[in-house]
């Protein structure tokens, strides 16, 4: 939103408080006017319709968390003040974000009364080193409004840049002035494309479906106990045998490998590194350099653990990263008298990851070495906020002490690092040489942990003290509080977008696609302030379209399809920009309808969407006919009353019913008799899998989902919402390794059916 933009509205909220303000209490009146400058909605409707009104107590703790002072009304008069003179920065905003074609382009200066009759000259830098110039008269150019500040009338006036400019990121400075009173800014400037990245594999009539999977729950006859790149290698190359187009994982980002119990993808440590405990140990050059390394395999002692480890039906992380850890610091010895001591063609592809990983990466390494010293000192002390206060600053004298004492163990995590983005980046390539439609699809979660890797960066781009979430819903009646917090809003325009950029690079790099959770979250979030519950939360509003279209751009120049995840309450704004974008939207079986209650015909699925049956946080196909979710909801006490369960079976019932109905066209009939020697019910599950699946493969959705766990007919969700050690989320393995997978008749059965809909294109 361009500074003239925030202006008008400044003085449209102002009116229509006024307004409201002649009804009520002129203490609120004043907050929600605050709040609404800042970007905090003083109310909001939830999914039922019924609006509700912010509490005094959560829109001040928002406002703190915002930055601006808010316990008392001098408090919020301040903070008017604030935002009125944030808008007269003198010189021009640090980020400007524009569509492509944009004509001429207007910049917004603001400058002191002082230098009205001065002269003003600019310099436009594009990104490829073209430069253009001009310059003139403050005072000829055309004004937009003035204030009064405290060192005399503050002016804004418009700089019109005529010049075509293309899509990027260039640099724009202006001088106000001359001599020693000259005034220097500089502003970035992203042009960026009016639509995503589509690729010709999808272009016109055609569709693509593909294999989405819990990377962790994979199992295999060679991994130890959690699934590897290794195996999503494997995946890749089993989905180009049968004709798929994608494969699609989940959230791959770091978590916290020495703490087990924080396991859920969506509440990572970063967004722009990845979890170690994916690696294939057995797949690093060094496992099969190193007698050594192999000695410590051959043992016993390990052999059982990871044999034991690879039996379980749940994950056992603390088990797995042991295993891992112990292995990996081996490996890494050798790796370094062997390889980086002599200067090896290895060591030096390891050297220029870490020379091209810059500050961050050498952070990242440092982080996780003193995270292993603390823990070894106090186990309770995870995260950094618990750390001793000398630690909480990357850049402190006492971090850099402990970096420099402690080298060999911050580049052990350095290696261990590369050796992820090493095997990650192998999968992304093996996808374009098996020829998938668009490879793999990742995934991007709202937010991070509070006590992670990216806010012990930079703290200052995140709302600490805040937690994302959402209000109360039908599957939630007492909402979602999700754990991770959010970034600042104006502080990602302060650094010009840079972080959010980053982290866009770093998830589309080595994917064909890119699923972005919450796809509002680039227009507001539910914000809840730390402590509170989800009934104590209200929307927080971000640059929707410079967001919006920083993801275009680097949609465009990483050839990566976007998917916006785009369930639930989305503002019709929302899904208008999506469609006008060609970002792909969500649509699940389980939720489409038409209001008789039916099942839609396939042909109602929108094009530009990824069709499936349900996702992580709804039950999966078996899951829905046998009710095992409802079963498991009654267990845990999460219905809020008796009323809310009963509603929740008959419902499930009839939607039942509904499918049944919808079935009976797509090849499946509940009498249909059995003459393949499997038993009735298995072969009447299996024939009704593929029923939903040939249904949906005839969707108008260009992709279609199917997940392994809907191969598998696993009947447990992966994730109950609103649990968190109540139930075993994101733990659960598949019930077969992918060598059965591959064989048995009820894959045969779906994939047949997904097929025949959607056949491999020639």
């Amino acid at each position: 939103m361009s500074p003239v933009h925030e202006s008008s509205q400044m003085r449209r909220v102002s009116s229509v408080k006024d307004a409201v303000g002649r009804k009520r209490r002129p203490e609120r009146v004043l907050l929600e006017h605050v709040a609404a400058l800042c970007g905090v909605e003083p109310q909001y409707e939830d999914v039922f319709g019924e609006r509700h009104e912010v509490d005094d107590a959560v829109l001040k703790a928002l406002l703190e968390s915002l930055g601006f002072s808010a316990a008392t009304r001098d408090d919020l008069v301040q903070t008017l003040e604030t935002l009125q003179a944030r808008a007269f920065r003198h010189g021009v905003e640090p980020v400007q974000v524009v569509p492509v074609g944009t004509a001429p382009i207007a910049v917004v200066l603001s400058c002191p009364e002082s230098l009205e009759r001065a002269r003003y000259r600019w310099r436009l830098r594009r990104e490829d080193g073209w430069e253009t110039q001009g310059e003139g008269r403050i005072d000829a150019l055309q004004g937009v409004d003035e204030r009064e500040g405290p060192g005399g009338r503050l002016c804004r006036r418009l700089l019109y840049v005529h010049e075509p400019v293309g899509c990027g990121y260039h640099d724009l400075e202006v001088f106000l002035g001359t001599g020693p009173s000259e005034m220097a800014a500089r502003q970035r400037l992203i042009v960026v494309p009016r639509q995503a990245y589509v690729p010709e594999s999808l272009a016109g009539e055609k569709k693509a479906w593909g294999l989405t999977a819990q990377l962790y729950g994979i199992r295999s006859e060679r991994n130890w106990g959690i699934g590897s790149f290794s195996d999503l290698r494997a995946l890749i190359d089993w989905a180009a045998d049968v004709g798929a187009g994608f494969v699609g994982t989940n959230p791959l980002w770091l978590l916290f490998p020495e703490d087990p119990s924080k396991v859920s993808p969506y509440g990572p440590s970063s967004r722009r590194f990845l979890q170690p405990w994916y690696v294939d140990v057995e797949a690093i050059p060094e496992f099969w350099e190193s007698e050594e390394g192999r000695r410590w395999f051959g043992q016993d002692r390990i052999r059982r653990a990871w044999e034991a480890a690879r039996r379980t039906a749940l994950v056992d992380y603390d088990t797995v990263w042991s295993i891992q850890r112990e292995a990996l610091e081996k490996l890494y010895a050798h790796f370094r008298k062997h390889h980086l001591e002599k200067d090896s063609e290895r060591a030096q592809s390891f050297r220029r990851f870490v020379e091209n990983g810059g500050k961050d990466l050498q952070s990242y390494g440092v982080f996780h070495a003193l995270d292993a010293h603390f823990r070894r000192s106090d186990p309770s002390l995870w995260g950094w906020p618990l750390w001793p206060g000398a630690y909480h600053d990357p850049a402190s004298s006492a971090v850099a002490a402990f970096a420099a004492e402690h080298g060999e163990a911050v580049t052990f995590f350095l290696y261990v690092a590369w050796n992820a983005w090493e095997q990650l980046s192998a999968c992304g390539r093996r996808s374009w040489e098996r020829g998938l439609a668009v490879g793999l699809y990742g995934d991007l979660p709202v937010g991070v942990d509070p006590a992670g890797l990216d806010t012990w960066l930079a703290p200052s781009l995140f709302a600490l003290k805040t937690r994302i979430g959402a209000p109360p819903d039908d599957f939630n009646p007492k909402g979602q509080e999700w754990g991770v917090c959010p970034f600042l809003p104006q502080a990602l325009k302060d650094a010009a977008y840079e972080p959010f950029i980053a982290m866009l690079r770093a998830n589309m790099r080595d994917f064909g696609a890119l699923r972005i959770d919450h796809v509002m979250g680039l227009m507001r979030q539910f914000w809840i302030p730390a402590g509170l519950d989800a009934r104590h939360g209200a929307y927080v509003r971000y640059p929707f379209e410079d967001l919006l279209g920083l993801v275009l751009l680097e949609s465009e120049r990483n050839r990566c399809l976007v998917v916006g995840e785009d369930l639930g309450t989305v503002p019709d704004r929302v899904r208008a920009a999506m469609e006008e974008s060609r970002l792909f939207g969500c649509r699940l079986c389980f939720f489409e309808r038409l209001k008789d209650g039916s099942f839609p015909p396939p042909e109602n699925y929108p094009p530009f969407s990824v069709a499936s049956f349900s996702t992580h946080d709804l039950p999966t196909l078996e899951g829905f006919w046998q009710g095992q979710d409802l079963r498991v909801r009654e267990s845990l006490d999460l219905f809020p009353s008796e009323d809310v369960r009963e509603k929740m079976l008959l419902g499930r019932k009839a939607d039942q019913k509904a499918l049944r109905a919808l079935l009976s066209a797509w090849g499946y009939e509940e009498e249909e008799s059995d003459a393949t020697g499997v038993p009735d019910d298995e072969n009447r599950t299996h024939r009704r899998a593929a029923a939903v699946y040939r249904y949906l493969a005839a969707s108008g959705s260009k992709l279609l989902a199917v997940s392994l766990e809907d191969l598998c007919g696993v009947a447990d969700q992966v994730n109950v919402p609103g649990t968190v050690t109540e139930h075993p989320n994101w733990r659960r393995k598949l019930p077969w390794d992918m060598e059965t997978l591959k064989t048995h008749s009820r894959v045969q059965a779906i994939l047949s059916a997904v097929t025949e809909k959607r056949p491999r294109e020639s």
